[in-house]
């Protein structure tokens, strides 16, 4: 339908934990929570997740960086 607009109502965002995708027993609900997110709210927050975090904050200090980079060289 072209021009609907779709309200989603949600309180939080949600936050899954990775950590629960390692044990069989709590996988299923993990898969769920995230089809909830992805379906309903649309975005969420990942928790437990192996990135180390010296890698985060280098990924996190080179997108900052573009928005130093000079207009001209954008």
């Amino acid at each position: 339908m072209l021009g609907a607009i779709i309200v989603m109502a949600f309180t939080t965002v949600p936050v899954l934990d990775l950590a629960k995708a390692n044990d069989p027993r709590t996988k299923p609900g993990l898969l769920e929570e995230l089809r909830h997110a992805l379906m309903e709210v649309g975005f969420l927050y990942i928790k437990n997740t192996p990135i180390p975090d010296n890698l985060f904050e280098q990924v996190k200090a080179a997108g900052t960086a573009v928005f130093d980079i000079p207009e001209e060289e954008k």
